[in-house]
């Protein structure tokens, strides 16, 4: 009986459809592997955005009317700014004094007042504050939140009017408005409250070294 088997031409047609067969899979898992890959980073973004704007949340519903002893005469009323120049960041920045900083049992030798500040260094968006609100001389702590910042906007707001730094004695804004660019993720704005009319800074504070009058003159 006769053996029949492959020719030359017909195992190499095999061949070649298996190697078309092998590159599609392989780019199809490859488009895969990368789509999952950008998935988890869009999501990892999202996510620190997210953390970002509630620390900004948390911190801004604490600012108080309290300007920092530590500053020049002539800038001791501004007690939020939104300079850039001020908060030493590379595009837009904020800065002032929250409170309900918490140190149970005043165990700490520090107030419950803070400085801190927001600001873009190299496309990264960073929370700075200071452990003392009028001592310049420490070294501050950098929380990176965000990365890949386009630019970063803040403006202070009270009865329709808009301020690019807030220097009203003993009062606040009502809002403020934090505009930020994402490189991959887009633009985004939030409109944060305040504590309100009633500044925080109305209420003691107490320190390790016994109470402190948010409002007493500088």
């Amino acid at each position: 009986m006769k053996q029949r088997g492959f020719t030359l031409i017909e195992v190499v047609i095999a061949i070649a459809i298996l190697a078309i067969i092998g590159l599609a899979s392989s780019s199809v898992l490859l488009q895969m592997t990368r789509a999952d890959e950008s998935s988890r980073q869009q999501q990892a973004a999202i996510s620190e955005l997210q953390f970002a704007f509630l620390l900004m949340d948390r911190d801004i519903r604490q600012m108080v009317a309290r300007p920092l002893r530590s500053t020049p005469i002539e800038r001791r009323q501004v007690y939020a700014v939104n300079d850039g120049g001020v908060v030493d960041s590379d595009m837009g920045g904020m800065g002032f004094v929250r409170a309900g900083w918490q140190n149970p049992g005043d165990v700490l030798p520090r107030s419950q007042l803070q400085p801190v500040a927001y600001r873009v260094r190299d496309n990264v968006l960073q929370r700075v504050h200071a452990p003392f609100v009028d001592d310049a001389s420490g070294e501050p702590t950098v929380q990176n939140l965000l990365e890949h910042v386009v630019s970063f906007e803040v403006v202070f707001e009270r009865a329709g009017e808009s301020f690019e730094r807030w220097s009203v004695e003993g009062q606040l804004p009502d809002i403020v408005r934090v505009k930020l660019e994402h490189e991959y993720l887009g633009i985004f704005e939030r409109v944060l409250l305040t504590s309100g009319p009633i500044p925080m800074g109305e209420v003691r504070q107490e320190s390790g070294n016994g109470s402190e009058d948010l409002n007493a003159p500088n």
